[in-house]
């Protein structure tokens, strides 16, 4: 209840009494017209009042209504502001999401590049690698066709530039070699003799199935066309072999007398006889090409003299030749006698 609704009953009361103080002091008729008077006054007021009070108690209550809705409306502005900080806090997020994104994006073409180069680069390498397959196969069809790798032990055709093909002896049967040997010279009878002109040791000479020698300019063919290993394999008239290996053998050019160019690194079981021959140039009796006396022509053969040598395995076919015998075969490094076989062999470098 507000000030004006005490203030209205306030005055009804005063109203009231004023009408009492009136009717005391008269007769009972008047008694009975006020009390009809005061009835007919104060009902209105009364109910007037009890108006005023169910009204102030509505507005009383929707006072507290209002009140509850004003902390509610306060709590959902709070809630708001809450989500709104929320909303934000996402929108942050997701921008920051959206950056991660986009620079996810720009790795990802970036890898896409760089997957799309290692594909055409590793379809270069598979073709790189295909052509040297290719190329492989081709240099060992090469090697195959220019040697006797992978040829039985026999009269074989090789196929070598210039010259295009030659007949040749293979040896794959010395345990101590190996196989695939092309054989350039051979010794074991006396059947052929070595007291040669320079045109017949440079074309060859002999029996290929016996004694022979193979022929300068074909021996330079075969070891320019692909590195060449040497093979020397001896016997002397006691059963007993020993063998010498040499892993780059080169001979030059006809205009380079032929020289003994290469040796490369020696192995082996007979003493190494051939290194002093190293840079001398391929002499004949009718034709010497070194600074020291004719030595082939004192020696009856053809060979790369070195004052004069430390070995000469185209010397003169001896029986038992002793140790002062130098016209025969020979390997020094080992023993001064004759040598009863002597083979020498070329091989490509695997």
């Amino acid at each position: 209840m507000n000030f004006s609704s005490y203030t209205r009953i306030f005055a009804i009361f005063l109203i009231v009494l004023q009408v009492n103080s009136t009717c005391i002091h008269n007769s009972k008729e008047l008694d009975d017209q006020c009390s009809t008077y005061c009835y007919q006054v104060v009902k209105p007021l009364l109910k007037y009042v009890n108006t005023v009070q169910s009204m102030t108690q509505e507005h009383n209550q929707l006072q507290h209504i209002i009140k509850l809705q004003a902390e509610s409306i306060k709590n959902l502005n709070e809630l708001i502001k809450s989500k709104d900080k929320l909303s934000e806090s996402c929108e942050s997020q997701n921008q920051y999401q959206k950056k991660l994104i986009d620079q996810y994006e720009i790795q990802l073409t970036t890898l896409k590049l760089e997957i799309s180069s290692k594909d055409l680069e590793i379809k270069d390498l598979k073709s790189e690698n295909i052509k040297t397959k290719e190329l492989q196969t081709e240099i060992t069809a090469t090697k195959q066709a220019s040697s006797c790798l992978g040829k039985l032990t026999n009269i074989q055709t090789l196929r070598v530039p210039i010259i295009e093909t030659m007949a040749v002896p293979c040896d794959s049967n010395l345990p101590e070699a190996g196989a695939g040997w092309t054989v350039i010279q051979c010794r074991k009878d006396g059947s052929v003799n070595f007291n040669r002109t320079w045109s017949e040791y440079r074309e060859g000479f002999g029996n290929l199935h016996g004694e022979f020698f193979l022929g300068l300019e074909k021996i330079h063919l075969l070891t320019q066309s692909q590195p060449h290993e040497l093979f020397v394999f001896l016997g002397d008239f006691f059963n007993e072999t020993r063998y010498a290996r040499y892993n780059n053998f080169v001979i030059g050019n006809e205009f380079e007398f032929y020289e003994l160019k290469v040796l490369g690194n020696y192995s082996g079981t007979a003493p190494d006889s051939m290194q002093p021959h190293i840079n001398q140039k391929f002499s004949t009796p009718d034709r010497y090409n070194h600074t020291s006396n004719n030595c082939a022509q004192t020696y009856n053969s053809g060979w790369w003299f070195s004052k004069c040598y430390w070995c000469n395995l185209n010397g003169e076919y001896k029986y038992f030749g002793n140790d002062e015998d130098d016209y025969s075969i020979r390997w020094n490094a080992w023993k001064l006698q004759s040598m009863k076989f002597a083979q020498m062999m070329i091989r490509p470098i695997e």
